[in-house]
């Protein structure tokens, strides 16, 4: 899945010359928490909620009119963060996922070849991407296949549940195992009662849970 698929287009922008004010009135107004900072049609920077927050002096210390103040008079660039991770509309979400975790942010900007912000991708877009992959809307079952560590295994599996069962995969992932061990193949399967295909994997040597390899319905256990 790339990321212009789930960003979010024409995003909301603030000028360095901003006030603080005016950036969290804009995050509280559309119900956002970041703001790429953009000048002259350049990305310099971001703000998040968060920042403008951190940087008001605290209520304890300071009478509110003073508090708001300081929001009025203080611009954007005085707490933006002017290193920016971006990434490209091509780019997949999964790379946005790994880039957003490894530099623990909230959001990222997309931008194009001459880093013009296209549009923003939160950690809620990739959340939302990654749900409609694992669990597709339409009613379904989930499965979890054990596969040998070997060629075909998966291969093997697709043709009992599609040319032997006939039923339709709604989707399919398999994560990252050790070579040499085990992986476990989570299906979602279009029919809400799976335990004939269940019957014709193990009958082909699988080894099948319903909803897990963990827990399974048939031996009673919650899903």
């Amino acid at each position: 899945m790339l990321v212009k698929k789930r960003m979010t287009h024409d995003p909301v922008v603030v000028s360095p010359r901003h006030s603080l004010a005016d950036a969290l009135r804009l995050t509280r107004e559309r119900r956002i928490r970041h703001l790429p900072v953009v000048d002259e049609g350049e990305l310099v920077g971001m703000v998040s909620d968060r920042d403008v927050r951190t940087a008001l002096p605290s209520p304890l210390t300071v009478p509110d009119d003073e508090r708001m103040a300081f929001l009025e008079r203080t611009p954007v660039s005085a707490v933006m963060r002017a290193e920016v991770a971006t990434i490209g509309p091509l780019d997949t979400v999964e790379d946005a996922a790994k880039l957003m975790r490894r530099r623990r942010i909230g959001a990222l900007p997309v931008v194009d070849a001459h880093g013009a912000v296209l549009g923003i991708l939160s950690e809620s877009d990739v959340l939302d991407a990654f749900v409609e992959i694992l669990g597709p809307a339409n009613a379904s079952s989930r499965l979890e296949i054990a596969l040998a560590d070997r060629a075909g295994e998966l291969a093997r599996a697709m043709r009992v549940i599609g040319e032997e069962r006939g039923v339709n995969v709604c989707s399919l992932m398999v994560p990252p195992g050790t070579p040499g061990e085990a992986r476990v193949a989570i299906v979602h399967v279009n029919t809400i009662d799976p335990r004939e295909t269940i019957g014709a994997l193990e009958a082909a040597g699988f080894e099948v849970g319903w909803p897990s390899l963990e827990t399974d319905l048939r031996a009673g256990g919650a899903a």
